[in-house]
């Protein structure tokens, strides 16, 4: 399979990106996700091995395309005007130009919160703009720090806004949280005002204060245990909560590194969860949602430390989840083994 042009001069912007951020002692996060959502990476800037406070979210553009009449260069705003404008971490531009593999940049929030009416074109991005170790400590700290005030207010007013500045916002939390548990406190409180994808991110964002097995653990995304201590006690769920998170995980997104496992690690931290997890899978037989009864009620069975009890409760509870052979097959190895390992 040949490999477009265009991805490997993409490829190109982020590498040039996350080599100068890293060798000026910056940590340098991409950002891995299928939907474009306007951030490429998240930077916590850094001098002299010291990382500060600061932390930011870039857009990269690559390539000679985005070179403008003149000798200056642009990037295109396309569907990102409101998140990039009310985005709580600011959000950088950077160009790179493959010809004199040089980065230049622009505050691209600054630029739409000074034109609050532009809702598509371009973003300039001057020449003269040339992001080095000189600038990045100079011009661009500069410009950064002008963000450096608590966003705790705009990232729940986020969360509680549109779709686009929903999933922008859990990014947004997960990358400060990593300094400040009080963000990802936030969005763990907000669950239930989640909707679509948003809530498909935020339990994968969550997910990393969890015990992950099959996360492969970095420096960039390592949640330190003095955050994880104050997150942690939040993860309490109501059957609500359960109900609203797995309504958001498709049918074959249940096994070893899939959005299933994520769920699962949150409500492992629950020393409640056998109760409500029971408690979901009447929920879904109430709502007539059969598959996702049956999910409940395999789920009920993995983390109950009485499996052969918990069984014949279901059952008790709900007969019908003898018709079902996949939870037949379960019934059957819990009869068998006294315990359930989905993983």
């Amino acid at each position: 399979m040949e490999i477009p042009d265009s991805r490997t001069i993409s490829r190109e912007g982020v590498n040039a990106a996350q080599a100068f951020f890293e060798r000026c002692s910056c940590v340098f996060q991409e950002v891995n996700q299928q939907n474009d959502f306007g951030k490429d990476a998240y930077v916590d800037l850094g001098k002299g091995g010291t990382i500060s406070p600061l932390c930011i979210a870039l857009q990269i553009k690559s390539g000679e395309s985005f070179r403008a009449v003149g000798g200056d260069y642009f990037i295109p705003v396309e569907k990102h005007a409101s998140s990039w404008r009310h985005s709580t971490v600011p959000i950088f531009g950077l160009v790179y130009d493959p010809t004199d593999r040089l980065l230049r940049w622009a505050d691209l929030t600054g630029y739409l919160r000074a034109h609050p009416h532009q809702e598509g074109g371009r973003i300039p991005v001057s020449r003269e703009a040339i992001l080095n170790e000189e600038s990045l400590h100079q011009a661009f700290a500069s410009a950064v720090s002008v963000y450096a005030l608590p966003g705790g207010d705009s990232i729940a007013f986020n969360l509680l806004s549109a779709a686009e500045l929903q999933t922008d916002a859990i990014f947004d939390a997960w990358a400060l949280g990593r300094k400040d548990a009080r963000y990802l406190i936030i969005l763990r409180r907000l669950i239930l005002d989640l909707y679509g994808v948003s809530v498909r991110r935020a339990i994968v964002a969550l997910s990393h204060v969890g015990s992950h097995p099959d996360i492969f653990w970095t420096e960039k995304n390592w949640i330190p245990e003095t955050v994880k201590e104050q997150v942690l006690p939040s993860f309490r769920w109501s059957p609500d909560e359960l109900v609203h998170m797995m309504r958001a995980i498709e049918a074959e997104e249940w096994g070893r590194g899939t959005l299933g496992q994520s769920f699962d690690v949150l409500i492992y931290e629950d020393p409640d969860i056998v109760g409500k997890l029971r408690a979901t899978v009447g929920i879904f037989f109430k709502q007539s949602e059969i598959e996702l009864a049956v999910r409940a009620a395999a789920l009920t069975l993995a983390h109950s430390r009485e499996a052969r009890q918990e069984l014949s409760r279901l059952i008790e509870l709900h007969p019908q989840l003898k018709e079902d052979e996949w939870f037949q097959a379960i019934a059957d190895l819990v009869q068998q083994e006294g315990y359930l390992s989905l993983y």
